[in-house]
């Protein structure tokens, strides 16, 4: 018999709490947005694969963002993101991300969206 399960995680504040892998893209674009390295190392992410961070500051060298909608099958997760570089205009990636040991890493950049039908943001 299949179900389905709901978890809502409320803050102290009685605010929504982010999903996980919302708040490991936030955390991975606000450092590199900073014009930083990315946070922590890219394990199980395919050899070979330009750096996304490097990717990301061959856009814009800083940068602020707001995610507009992901999709998440498995391990791996597509989300579109709008970059907003201070000399303004907005620039439309796709983070390709991979869970290893229960954390998101941002594996991949490209530019431009991919088509999601729902966000669980």
């Amino acid at each position: 018999m299949a179900g389905l399960v709901l978890a809502v995680v409320f803050t102290v504040t009685g605010a929504l709490a982010p999903s996980p892998l919302r708040r490991a893209v936030d955390e991975y674009l606000d450092a590199v947005g900073r014009g930083g390295p990315a946070p922590g190392a890219a394990d199980g992410c395919p050899d070979g694969a330009a750096d996304p961070a490097a990717v990301l500051h061959g856009l814009a060298g800083t940068f602020g963002h707001d995610i507009v909608s992901s999709m998440e099958s498995g391990g791996n997760a597509s989300v579109n993101v709008g970059l907003t570089p201070p000399a303004g205009g907005r620039i439309a990636v796709v983070l390709e991300l991979h869970r290893a040991d229960d954390r998101w890493q941002v594996c991949a950049v490209s530019t431009g969206r991919v088509a999601i039908d729902a966000d669980p943001f």
